[in-house]
């Protein structure tokens, strides 16, 4: 999806602009808490600015994120984008996981 030209094709395979945008990556853990952080976090700026490039007006952008401090300028890129960014922490997530889902709505274009 970082590849040159990805969001013309893939506005090409859907035959417009996307609903919604989901991103559920993760790279490989090493271990290390603020590393696996800072990793999973590039990942998640990486498709928010692939979302901006393929999104609708109004659409939805998803994320998995993992607290630990860089969170937040996720959270000020997309408040910049979208009229409502959310933190989410699912039910079946286990209480002792930083994993959590950023979402935002409502794709200003």
């Amino acid at each position: 999806f970082m590849a040159d030209g990805a969001d013309e094709r893939l506005k090409a395979w859907l035959g417009g602009p996307a609903d919604v945008v989901m991103s559920d990556m993760a790279a490989a853990s090493c271990g290390h808490k603020q590393t696996d952080h800072l990793r999973i976090m590039a990942l998640c700026e990486a498709a928010a600015w692939l979302a901006f490039d393929v999104l609708e007006e109004g659409g939805t952008f998803v994320a998995k994120v993992l607290a630990g401090g860089a969170e937040g300028e996720l959270q000020k890129l997309l408040k910049q984008k979208f009229t409502r960014v959310l933190n989410v922490k699912p039910a079946a997530s286990r209480a002792d996981s930083s994993e959590k889902f950023v979402v935002a709505t409502g794709f200003r274009g």
